[in-house]
């Protein structure tokens, strides 16, 4: 249910934008300063039919009872709108699902198959995996020579976001 606590949690980043990439720095994560930033809608709906099939879907079953999801897709050459499709793939199936979602392709040429063993990259390089960013013991820490957030600062949204990402 949405209340004030939840909107404060990210209507700080209307407020401040900045302060996105100023706490990742300060955590040692390095992350381009924005230059402009626009509000979207937030509306993830897709208004059209999407047709997303994968070529074989298994669920496996593992004797430590976690188990996962295998995708197989045949790729016979490079496609550079199938990093897109995959990433929608284990995201959709994980949601789905709730099972972790694992990706194989099997490729006929060497050519191929170095394409598809890219990483796939979404958003900024520097960011690979979400940081956690809720209530709790953590360290101060120092990045980069930054001081941790824990100090004080004349920016009241950084303050704020400072006292509640520990």
């Amino acid at each position: 249910m949405v209340n004030s606590s939840h909107e404060a949690m990210h209507r700080i980043f209307q407020e401040d934008p900045g302060i996105f990439t100023g706490t990742f720095r300060t955590l040692g994560i390095p992350f381009p300063d924005p230059v402009a930033v626009s509000l979207l809608p937030t509306d993830l709906t897709e208004t059209k039919p999407l047709e997303r099939r994968v070529d074989t879907l298994l669920r496996v079953d593992t004797a430590d009872g976690d188990g996962y999801l295998l995708a197989v897709e045949a790729q016979v050459r490079k496609d550079p709108a199938k990093h897109s499709s995959w990433t929608y793939y284990l995201a959709h199936l994980n949601a789905k699902y709730g099972i972790g979602p694992v990706l194989l392709v099997v490729c006929q040429d060497e050519s191929t198959a170095r394409w598809a063993a890219r990483p796939i990259r979404i958003g900024p390089p520097a960011v690979a995996l979400p940081d956690r960013s809720a209530p709790g013991p953590r360290p101060a820490q120092r990045a980069g020579g930054h001081r941790s957030l824990r100090g004080g600062t004349r920016r009241p949204a950084r303050r704020v976001l400072g006292d509640h990402t520990w």
